[in-house]
């Protein structure tokens, strides 16, 4: 079945287009009905909006771009989405076994950290050996496929990767660009108004929701390519 859901958002700045969400269904306020014309009631739904079709490119060390068929075995590494110009870390190992000796490990999960006062809404989480910062930092200080600039994605660009096309049970998004990817729980950056929790994306169905600051998440890093 395809996706349904409501969420409100604060204000966040993405600039330049996004990838169509891949919904495709229309629904009341209880159930799906065929997509309402001009003027009836519940039109203008997502359904009725096409964005721009999802383009991935596959990227290895240093950002050269590499054949749609190349592997991870082949220095796939990072995955560029060519709609919003994002660049992603591919995870890698997802065998069930955490691993924080390997950032790009899929299995690791983190606790939410922020130590800037200027972005933590008051209330930095929990500084720990499996932080978010730690994670990040870990990507830069190695320099990870050639750059220095990795982040942590904001809960906007972090949102971009959910294909509501795809049926329940997720994970909802496109593992031919994102292997190793499962139905959990993912990290956004932005701490929400209640300061103790953080905004996070739930790849099982593709809802956006906050999380307790304290959990331990899923992460996928993200720098802003050209």
């Amino acid at each position: 079945m395809a996706h349904f859901f409501f969420f409100i958002l604060p204000v966040f700045v993405f600039a330049g287009p996004v990838p169509d969400t891949g919904q495709t269904k229309c629904y009341n306020a209880t159930v799906e009905i065929p997509c309402p014309q001009p003027g009836e009631a519940f039109y203008g739904q997502d359904a009725q909006y096409k964005g721009p079709v999802r383009s991935y490119s596959k990227l290895g060390q240093n950002g050269v771009t590499l054949p749609d068929s190349a592997t991870q075995a082949e220095g796939w590494i990072m995955t560029r989405d060519n709609v919003t110009g994002l660049i992603w870390e591919v995870k890698t190992n997802k065998d069930g076994t955490k691993n924080y000796a390997n950032p790009n490990d899929a299995d690791n999960t983190y606790n939410w950290y922020d130590s800037n006062p200027a972005t933590n809404g008051g209330n930095p989480g929990t500084a720990s050996s499996t932080d978010t910062e730690d994670f990040i930092g870990a990507l830069n200080a190695a320099n990870f496929a050639g750059f220095s600039d990795w982040q942590l994605p904001t809960i906007k660009e972090l949102s971009t990767l959910v294909n509501s096309a795809i049926p329940n049970p997720g994970p909802t998004i496109d593992t031919t660009w994102f292997p190793s990817t499962g139905s959990g729980i993912f990290w956004s950056s932005i701490t929400d108004a209640g300061s103790g929790y953080a905004w996070s994306v739930y790849f099982s169905d593709g809802r956006v929701n906050s999380s307790t600051k304290v959990g331990s998440l899923y992460v996928r890093a993200v720098r802003a390519g050209q």
